[in-house]
């Protein structure tokens, strides 16, 4: 992934996935988020649409809005690392 920045009054990055934008689709059901503590280090996942309404998912979606505001371009961003995320989908989806 190649990160790059739309102008240089712009603060903020944004990703660009690929050429093919039949690769960039998100599955039914899914919603595709770039999870990572840094630009740098963001990696993009899907998430499951079930999930949204999670308490846990909640905090997270609000914790995004206090980083980065609600008028985010491009894919959701969510601070937090994308390992503990991946785990933490995992459980909670075994639980519903």
């Amino acid at each position: 992934m190649a990160e790059e920045r739309h102008g240089s009054s712009s603060p903020v990055p944004y990703v660009k996935l690929s050429g093919d934008p039949s690769e960039n689709r998100a599955r039914k059901g899914y919603v595709p988020v770039l999870v990572g503590m840094d630009a740098a280090a963001m990696e993009r996942l899907h998430l499951p649409t079930k999930l949204v309404g999670h308490p846990f998912v909640v905090a997270l979606l609000e914790l995004s809005a206090n980083e980065f505001g609600y008028e985010q371009q491009g894919l959701l961003r969510i601070p937090y690392d994308p390992d503990c995320f991946k785990q933490m989908m995992r459980r909670i989806s075994k639980k519903k």
